[in-house]
C-alpha cells in the first residue's frame, strides 16, 4: 500500500534527524583514541544507516537507499546489508544485480530468512513462480511461523492459480490479525477467482474499513458486484478508484467495461483515451479501445460482440492489476 505525501514528509524528517545523528557519531569515531571505543562506534554508525536505509525505502527514495546500504562496512548487519541492497535494487527492477547480491548474500548466510525471502520475491518479478515457491517454503522450514513467509506463499499460489490453497493459508494469518489489510485484499482476491463473489465483498469491505488503500480492492469489487449483476455498485466503485488511483491504467480500463455494460459507448471510449493520454504505450488500454472501435465499425453486425461478459473481462482485468501492483 502507497503512504500519502503527509506520511512521506514526517518520514523525511525522521531521516533529516538520523543524519543529523550519524555525523555527530561518526565525528566522535574520529576523535575516539581507544580500539575498544572506535569498535562501539562504528557498531552504532551501522546501526544508525540500517535504519536510514529502511526509512528512504519506505519514501521510495531507492537510489539514496542503496548508496547509504553500499557505505556500511557490513561487520556486524553483514546479513541485513545483504538484505538492504538486494532490497533496493529489486524496487528498482534492476534484477541481474539483485540476483548477483543475493547469491553471494547466500553463500555467506544460507539459512538466511531474510535474504531467502528476497531471493523468492526476485523470482516473483521475473516470472518464476514455481522458484518462488521453493525459496519461501525452504523459508519456512527455517521459521515455520514466518508471516512474512507465509503470505508470500499464499501469494504466489494464488499466482499459479492456486487459490483455494492461497486461501487457506490467508484465513489462517487473519486469525492471529483480522484487521490485516494485506490478508483481506488476498483473500478477496483468491474468493473472487473461486467464484464466490459475495465472500470477496466481505473481505474486500472490510479491507477499506480497516484504512487499507489498493486498486486491488476497487478492481476487485467491481467485479464482485458485475459478477453479481449489481452493474449500478460495480459502476460506482470503479468511479472511485479511479479518483483515488488516477496513476493505475488498469482502473480507466475497470471503468471503461463498467461503463460498456450499460451501453455507454461514448463514456467508454472517453475514459480509455483519458487514460491513454497518461499511460500511451499501455497495451490493454490501447486493445480495450481497438475492441470498442471494432464493435463500432461493425455496422453489418456479422462479428461476435467483443464484450460479452464483463465479470469475466473484469477478471481478467483484475489479474492484472495483481501483476503490475
Amino acid at each position: 500500500m502507497e503512504i500519502s505525501e503527509e506520511d512521506k514528509a514526517s518520514i523525511r524528517k525522521e531521516i533529516a534527524k538520523l543524519s543529523q545523528r550519524l555525523e555527530r557519531v561518526q565525528q566522535k569515531y574520529q576523535q575516539a583514541k581507544t580500539s575498544d571505543r572506535k569498535e562501539t562506534l562504528e557498531l552504532l554508525i551501522e546501526d544508525i544507516k540500517l535504519h536510514i536505509g529502511y526509512k528512504l525505502n519506505d519514501c521510495g527514495d531507492y537510489e539514496e537507499e542503496l548508496k547509504v546500504y553500499q557505505s556500511m562496512s557490513g561487520k556486524k548487519y553483514g546479513e541485513f546489508k545483504y538484505n538492504g541492497l538486494s532490497m533496493a535494487l529489486l524496487m528498482m527492477e534492476r534484477y541481474d544485480e539483485t540476483r548477483r547480491v543475493l547469491e553471494e548474500g547466500l553463500q555467506r548466510f544460507p539459512n538466511s530468512h531474510f535474504l531467502l525471502l528476497k531471493m523468492g520475491d526476485l523470482c516473483k518479478c521475473q516470472g518464476l513462480c514455481i522458484d518462488a515457491l521453493k525459496y519461501f517454503k525452504k523459508a519456512l522450514k527455517n521459521c515455520p511461523d514466518s508471516y512474512l513467509a507465509l503470505y508470500s506463499k499464499a501469494t504466489t499460489l494464488s499466482e499459479l492459480g492456486f487459490y483455494e490453497d492461497s486461501l487457506s493459508i490467508v484465513r489462517k494469518l487473519l486469525e492471529e490479525d483480522p484487521d490485516h489489510g494485506s490478508y483481506l485484499c488476498e483473500a478477496g482476491y483468491c474468493s473472487q477467482l473461486m467464484g464466490y463473489p459475495e465472500e470477496a465483498v466481505e473481505y474486500y469491505k472490510k479491507a477499506l474499513d480497516c484504512g487499507y488503500l489498493s486498486n486491488v480492492i476497487y478492481g476487485g469489487l467491481a467485479c464482485a458486484y458485475s459478477h453479481m449483476g449489481f452493474n449500478h455498485d460495480a459502476l460506482e466503485i470503479a468511479q472511485k478508484g479511479l479518483k483515488e488511483f488516477p496513476d493505475s491504467p488498469c482502473m480507466y480500463e475497470i471503468l471503461s467495461r463498467c461503463y460498456m455494460e450499460y451501453g455507454w459507448v461514448d463514456e467508454a471510449r472517453s475514459i480509455l483515451e483519458e487514460g491513454l493520454k497518461k499511460f500511451p504505450d499501455d497495451e490493454d488500454l490501447q486493445e480495450a479501445l481497438q475492441i470498442i472501435d471494432d464493435d463500432m465499425n461493425d455496422t453489418d453486425g456479422t462479428k461476435e460482440p467483443a464484450l460479452i461478459s464483463i465479470s469475466l473481462l473484469l477478471s481478467s482485468i483484475l489479474k492484472s492489476i495483481k501483476k503490475k501492483k
